[in-house]
């Protein structure tokens, strides 16, 4: 008897212990539960303030903007004048709005808008719009001066003649083109106007070089002194300039750019005989302007009117070359138009007939 009732207790022990264990964990469930609750609410309530946030900063921004718009008015006002040195663009029409940019000095300023409340102009470059003071841009192109030093002197040295220009003269190694420094389309430096005249004309001495990037330049005087290391070390017999045909869309001061290069060219060169080039491309235009300046300054010109435009002597578009190495390249955007080695025979030839 007292067996079986210490068997009931150990019994009843056991399913008090496993009540109280589904208790506890009864307890830790509903704990658990009410916590993910309270956390729960708490995040929905930071997303929330959060969203106001949000819908209050934008609040603030639309009204900022709105009160941007109605602070600054512009009238209509079209023009296109020049930049003056380092000329500020900003992103708001006042001297103390963000800077986006600067511009060098005679660059080309599209104005669309004066502002009514401020001393600015609203322009457009490169399809976007700014602003830039009135004091930064100027109605009338603004000299350069040219880089002439009292350090350099009159060379005494001598050679026979120098070519400047721009890739029909030299053109370096690139992947568009078999070749490496001469005249760009020529299938070697032999077949090149400069090479062709020179041994046509037995030189002895010469130099060719390139100021391609004069021609693309809003700055050309900026761009003159590249021509020091040949004019101030050599007096040159004769100094043929091959330049004008990537001025097309560069036209602004061209005539005054291209008699500043003459007036440098003849300081250090006072007995050169000069002779300009007429372009390969008829740009009616750029070659009027060239013909008025040689006038101008009493050089030679030659003509290349029988030639321009004439697609016998030009590369064309999807035409192929064959190196000596069998290499072979297809005529691209780039070399199409450029001149063939008839183009350079023909170039030479006129050259050589006025030399």
């Amino acid at each position: 008897m007292k067996k079986k009732i210490v068997i009931a207790l150990w019994i009843s022990l056991f399913a008090l212990i496993v009540v109280f264990g589904c208790l506890v964990v009864y307890e830790n469930k509903l704990e658990t539960a009410e916590r993910e609750r309270i956390e729960q609410e708490q995040e929905e309530q930071r997303l929330a303030e959060e969203e106001a946030a949000r819908l209050e900063a934008e609040k603030e921004e639309d009204k900022d903007s709105s009160e941007k718009k109605d602070k600054y008015t512009f009238k209509d006002f079209e023009a296109t004048y020049y930049a003056q040195s380092k000329a500020t663009v900003r992103q708001e029409p006042y001297d103390a709005a963000e800077i986006i940019g600067t511009l060098s000095l005679d660059s080309r300023v599209a104005i669309v808008a004066k502002c009514n409340e401020t001393d600015y102009y609203k322009i457009k470059v490169n399809g976007d719009y700014g602003y830039i003071s009135f004091e930064d841009v100027s109605e009338e192109y603004l000299p350069i001066p040219l880089p002439i030093s009292t350090s350099k002197s009159v060379p005494s040295a001598t050679k026979d003649i120098l070519f400047i220009g721009n890739s029909i003269t030299l053109y370096p190694a690139t992947k568009d083109w078999w070749g490496s420094g001469w005249g760009c389309g020529a299938t070697a430096a032999e077949n090149d106007y400069v090479h062709l005249t020179v041994a046509a004309k037995g030189y002895s001495s010469y130099d060719y070089m390139s100021l391609r990037s004069w021609e693309f330049s809003s700055t050309r005087n900026y761009e003159v002194d590249d021509l020091d290391p040949y004019i101030t070390k050599y007096q040159y017999g004769t100094i043929v300039i091959e330049l004008g045909e990537n001025v097309k869309g560069h036209e602004d001061h061209f005539k005054e750019d291209l008699t500043d290069m003459i007036t440098y060219i003849k300081t250090y060169n006072p007995n050169a005989r000069i002779v300009m080039l007429d372009n390969f491309w008829p740009y009616k235009s750029i070659i009027s302007t060239k013909k008025e300046v040689a006038s101008a300054q009493g050089i030679t010109y030659v003509s290349l009117s029988d030639i321009q435009g004439v697609q016998d002597y030009m590369l064309q578009a999807g035409d192929q070359y064959t190196t000596p190495d069998g290499t072979v390249y297809t005529i691209g955007s780039f070399l199409a138009g450029h001149p063939n080695d008839a183009g350079f025979a023909a170039i030479a030839q006129h050259l050589i007939g006025a030399l």
